[in-house]
């Protein structure tokens, strides 16, 4: 029994003897602090190890509480911190070539400074806690100083070959200086160098004389090798080496892997994205710290929170270097505003995600000129937007999408749209837009106006700009829209006055009241949007009223507005046939000799009306079809040379307009001759009396007289049961 109390009394005491050690992090401009708070540290240690660095404390303490370790430091640094389940120590990841120390701000508490940088030459804390047993060399070991051994690098020389007994063990230094977290600076050194060597600002050193055996395969004499092109996996290149990516105006384009939006979100829903994305942009003194401010920043526009991304890159003080200047850039664009400066401007043409900003930099600012858009990329662009996230695709997508189409260049259009609808999740209204955009470019006007009608009966954003598209549509198509639909624009242009989607609904509020009979509503708003006039006229020249045709025609006459050749025209016509010449006359203008034959026909009409058969004959000069030389035939009757109408009508095939020009001509033997048959008789009574027997006594002559005069009198009487009066 008391064994058992004994037994209890320990097991309830052990866990109060134990101690969590918790563990903080903060972030300074030039290093990251780790602070560790043990009350029960006892004697620590701590030193270098494979990928870091480890903190062993007292037995006492069990374990680590990590959970505010990452709450105000990235880790551009500190990549992990865990508690080793074997040796029960903590654990430090690095992620650049970094080096650390430790020391004890007072008893209690352990801080751990994580620098950039080589570590100091005396310090302790490269070497690992646990140290390895020394290497003995074997007893005929030449002495000789340990180093880098830079000839194992040749083929086939120490990298291939197991260690020589000859060279000695690796110290800690050594290891250090070889270890995996130096990788990156490796990597830099090498690349500068080689570059440094091609642009001809470093040389390298020769030696006087390689040892035997270790010169590369043709290298000369003095170790020199001699070969044509760069060295395997090494390449050297310069500003000016037309190898480099560069832009059609010679600006060098950005790879991918620096627009890479697609990479800069986080995990988990987006509200969790941002409190991830907004942790450790402070650190020590409310200092800001750079690398969380662009990781943030780039967080907040992969979401499509430019705005938001902007106010937080502008902790950062100072000019903007290029990336931070196509970051900031880019919090504009995903917000669909123009970005001032533009650094995408002159990458229209680069083969990288460059060209997909400039598009778009193109498609949110002042409207581009034709020009501008065809230097754009289109297999890049199309390439890179469909890289983008779903969400950035349905946003980004209709802008790019309605650029391409007022260039015609349909082929791009497509697939950015199709890209655009393929992404998974709920589209908004503006994605169906841009499909019924696409196919009212492409002259799908039915299926156009399908789509805008599915955006009307949804409740929501995105109707105003669906009834416009709706009335595109119908203006394209059968001119046929839903008598209510004028009520409802007028509703949204009220609501949108001042705004950019104003002019957009005056004009579709002008076409849908021309469509749907309400002539008088369009012309009082047409001075709200006189660019629609072009358009209101072709619908008023076919179905607006007479009254109101007239109206409005004949007091634009004075100076007509500037619309289509074919719209004028159909003005001009529709006053002429309604008996206004003159105001017709004013719609076509003054007739330049590349003048249309169409347009020369109508004004010769209306100058006939005029009586100016000069200026009919001026207007048909050069013109010989039929309808032209009716015209002339009556352009020349005005002046009274029915001959010449004649002629011209029989050129025209008009026999019955020539007989009635002979006939008006009394050009009787021709009549007698070619004429109509009831004027051939009559014709004949006023040419000379045909040649025979003359009667020979008085009584014989009356009876001939009367004899004719009896014809006479049968042949006018036909030929006015005949003739219909004109």
């Amino acid at each position: 029994m008391i064994r058992t109390v004994l037994i209890a009394l320990l097991l309830s005491a052990s866990p109060a003897m134990a101690e969590v050690a918790r563990v903080k992090g903060g972030e300074h401009p030039d290093f990251t602090r780790i602070v560790i708070e043990a009350a029960a540290a006892g004697d620590w240690r701590f030193g270098r190890t494979e990928d870091g660095y480890e903190l062993a404390l007292g037995p006492d303490v069990t374990g680590f509480d990590l959970s505010q370790a990452f709450q105000k430091i990235p880790r551009n640094r500190v990549s992990g911190l865990w508690r080793d389940p074997a040796s029960g120590r903590l654990r430090l990841a690095l992620s650049c070539a970094c080096h650390a120390i430790a020391f004890e701000f007072r008893p209690g508490v352990i801080v751990v400074d994580i620098k950039t940088g080589a570590p100091p030459a005396d310090t302790a804390f490269e070497n690992p806690i646990d140290p390895p047993a020394p290497a003995l060399a074997p007893p005929d070991a030449p002495a000789g100083s340990a180093g880098y051994d830079w000839l194992a690098i040749r083929p086939g020389g120490a990298a291939d070959t197991p260690p020589s007994p000859a060279r000695p063990a690796q110290g800690p230094l050594v290891k250090a200086a070889t270890a995996a977290a130096l990788d990156p600076l490796r990597r830099a050194l090498l690349e500068q160098l080689s570059r440094g060597v091609a642009q001809g600002v470093v040389e390298i050193a020769r030696p006087a004389r390689l040892p035997e055996g270790t010169g590369p395969r043709g290298a000369g004499p003095e170790g020199i090798r001699i070969a044509l092109g760069e060295l395997p996996g090494l390449r050297a290149a310069t500003i000016r080496d037309p190898d480099l990516p560069l832009s059609a105006l010679g600006l060098v384009c950005p790879d991918d892997t620096a627009l890479s939006v697609a990479d800069w979100g986080l995990t988990g829903p987006p509200a969790e994205q941002l409190g991830a994305a907004r942790s450790g942009l402070l650190g020590e003194f409310d200092t800001p710290v750079p690398e969380a401010v662009l990781r943030a920043t780039r967080a907040h526009v992969a979401l499509g929170f430019g705005a938001e991304g902007r106010q937080i890159l502008n902790l950062l003080d100072g000019p903007d270097d290029p990336d931070r200047a196509r970051l900031r850039a880019l919090t504009f664009l995903v917000d669909l505003e123009p970005a001032m400066p533009n650094p995408f401007k002159g990458l229209e043409s680069c083969d990288t995600a460059a060209a997909l900003w400039a598009a778009l930099a193109l498609a949110v600012g002042r409207p581009p000129a034709a020009s501008e858009i065809r230097t754009l990329n289109t297999a890049a662009v199309a390439r890179s937007f469909s890289a983008l996230p779903a969400h950035l695709r349905h946003h980004l997508g209709p802008p790019l999408v309605a650029l391409f189409l007022t260039v015609n260049d349909d082929e791009t259009a497509r697939r950015i749209k199709d890209a655009a609808l393929r992404a998974p999740g709920p589209a908004a209204p503006e994605v169906a837009l841009m499909d019924a955009g696409y196919q009212l470019a492409t002259g799908d006007q039915v299926r156009a106006g399908a789509l805008a009608d599915s955006v009307l009966k949804e409740s929501g954003p995105g109707q105003d700009m669906a009834a416009v598209t709706r009335v595109e549509a119908a203006f394209q198509g059968d001119h046929s829209l839903p008598p209510d639909l004028p009520a409802v624009l007028a509703a949204f242009r009220q609501e949108a006055r001042g705004t950019a989607r104003e002019g957009a609904l005056t004009r579709a509020l002008i076409l849908a009241s021309a469509m749907t009979g309400d002539f008088e509503t369009s012309f009082a708003l047409l001075p709200k949007a006189p660019q629609t006039g072009g358009d209101l006229w072709q619908l008023a020249a076919d179905g607006a009223g007479d009254g109101v045709f007239l109206a409005q025609a004949v007091a634009a006459a004075g100076q007509p507005p500037k619309v289509a050749d074919t719209v004028a025209q159909a003005v001009a016509t529709r006053l002429t046939e309604l008996g206004f010449p003159a105001e017709a006359l004013a719609w076509l203008g003054p007739l330049g000799p590349a003048a249309p034959d169409p347009v020369r026909l109508l004004a010769a009409r209306a100058r006939l009306q005029l009586r100016d058969a000069r200026g009919a004959l001026e207007a048909l000069s050069g013109l010989s079809d039929a309808e032209a030389e009716s015209l002339r035939a009556a352009a020349v009757l005005q002046l009274g040379d029915a001959e010449a109408a004649a002629a011209a009508l029989g050129r025209a095939g008009d026999a019955a307009g020539r007989d009635r020009a002979l006939v008006r001509a009394e050009d009787w033997p021709q009549v007698a001759q070619a004429g109509p048959e009831a004027w051939k008789a009559a014709a004949a009574l006023v040419g000379p009396a045909p040649a025979g027997a003359a009667a020979s006594g008085p009584i014989a002559r009356g009876a001939a007289l009367a004899d004719e005069t009896a014809r006479a009198r049968a042949t006018l009487k036909a030929l006015l049961e005949t003739t219909v009066v004109p």
